[in-house]
C-alpha cells in the first residue's frame, strides 16, 4: 500500500476570513492571536491544532476518509526559521474489510467494521514567515495513499476559527521541474474536446444527443520521444492535422492538448500545451528517507530533507 514516498508543495497566503478584497495579511497577524511572544504563539498553535481534533478522526465530505493528530505524534517547532514540522495519521473508513495474512487466504485474522479506520502516518511542514504574506505547506503522501486535501480542509477550518483564511496554490520547485524536463520523454498525447453541439453529439450516437457535458478524448500513444525533440517537431500551430469537424474540432481553440511524460524511473506527469508546456510532475522522495526495513518515513530525515527543499524555494520566491 505504501511503497513510495511522495511530496506535495503549496504556496500559502493569509487573508481575513470572508473578505472579498485581495489584501493579504502577514502571518504575524494570525500568530498574535495565539500569543504576542513568537515562541509561545507557535507552541499554542500546535496545541490548539491537536485539540481541534478532540481525540477523534475528522472526516471528509464523503465520510470515507479521516485524519487526526495527538500529543503522542511527532511535532517539532523551529521558531527562528518560522517552521512547524508535524505528523498526522489517517486513512480510509466506512467499509467492512476482512484481514488475512498474505501467505494464508484460507483463514482470516480479523475484521474491520464500518466505524474502524486504517491509518498511516503523514508528515507535514508549515513555513509561516512572520513579516511576510507568502508561506509554504508541504504534505507527504504514499504511492496509493494521500490525505493532502483533507489536511488542507481541516487546517483551513482550524484557522478560520480565528478570523483568517488560507489560499493554497500548488507549487513545483524549479529544480524538480527542470530535472524532469531534462530527463523525461513524451509517451502520450491526448486531445480533449468538450462543449459539442447537439447535432454533433447526435452524429456520434443518438444516445448522446441530450448530454450537454459530453466530452471527447482522442488519445495517441505507442511512441516515446524526448521532451526537447518532441516539441521541436510537434506542430504547435496545428496540433491536429486531420479533419475532425464531426467532433466540432476546427480551430486550435476548439480543444485542449495534454501531453503525458515519463522519466527514467517511471515517474509520470502531464501538462496542457496551452499552459506553455509547464510540467507539473509528482515529487517522489528518495527511499533513504524511510525507516529501516519499513515503507514509512523517518521523521528526522523528513525534516532535514524538507529543510533543504524549503531553502531552495525561499530563493525561488525571492524571500530575503
Amino acid at each position: 500500500m505504501a511503497s513510495n514516498l511522495k511530496l506535495e508543495v503549496f504556496r500559502i497566503s493569509l487573508k481575513k476570513k470572508n473578505k472579498s478584497d485581495t489584501d493579504l495579511c502577514c502571518f504575524r497577524d494570525l500568530f498574535n492571536v495565539f500569543d504576542l511572544q513568537k515562541s509561545g504563539a507557535y507552541k499554542k498553535f500546535i496545541q490548539d491544532f491537536i485539540t481541534y481534533f478532540d481525540g477523534e478522526f475528522r472526516l471528509n465530505a464523503d465520510r470515507n476518509k479521516g485524519i487526526s493528530s495527538s500529543t503522542s505524534r511527532n511535532h517539532r517547532i523551529n521558531v527562528s526559521n518560522n517552521v512547524i514540522n508535524g505528523e498526522v495519521y489517517g486513512g480510509p473508513t466506512d467499509m467492512e474489510q476482512t484481514i488475512y495474512k498474505r501467505n494464508n487466504a484460507r483463514q482470516h485474522t480479523g475484521t474491520l467494521k464500518t466505524d474502524d479506520i486504517t491509518t498511516l502516518p503523514f508528515f507535514y511542514k508549515l513555513w509561516t514567515p512572520y513579516d511576510y504574506t507568502t508561506g509554504v505547506l508541504m504534505v507527504q503522501s504514499y504511492t496509493n495513499a494521500t490525505i493532502t486535501k483533507l489536511l488542507q480542509h481541516h487546517l483551513q477550518k482550524f484557522i478560520q476559527q480565528y478570523g483568517y483564511s488560507l489560499i493554497f496554490t500548488p507549487y513545483i520547485p524549479k529544480k524538480v521541474s527542470e530535472h524532469y524536463r531534462e530527463n523525461a520523454n513524451v509517451y502520450k498525447v491526448t486531445y480533449v474536446k468538450d462543449g459539442l453541439s447537439k447535432s454533433k453529439r447526435k452524429l456520434i450516437n443518438p444516445i448522446f444527443a441530450e448530454f450537454k457535458d459530453l466530452k471527447i478524448r482522442i488519445e495517441v500513444s505507442g511512441f516515446k520521444k524526448s521532451v526537447h525533440n518532441f516539441w521541436d517537431e510537434f506542430n504547435e500551430n496545428r496540433p491536429i492535422s486531420s479533419n475532425l469537424e464531426d467532433f466540432d474540432i476546427r480551430e486550435e481553440e476548439d480543444y485542449t492538448v495534454v501531453a503525458s511524460y515519463v522519466d527514467s524511473e517511471g515517474h509520470k506527469a502531464s501538462t496542457s500545451v496551452k499552459k506553455d508546456f509547464e510540467i507539473n510532475p509528482t515529487i517522489f522522495l528518495p527511499n533513504n528517507l524511510k525507516k529501516e526495513n519499513s515503507n514509512l518515513f523517518n521523521f528526522d530525515k523528513m525534516i532535514a530533507h524538507s529543510d533543504m527543499l524549503l531553502e531552495n524555494i525561499k530563493k525561488e520566491i525571492n524571500y530575503n
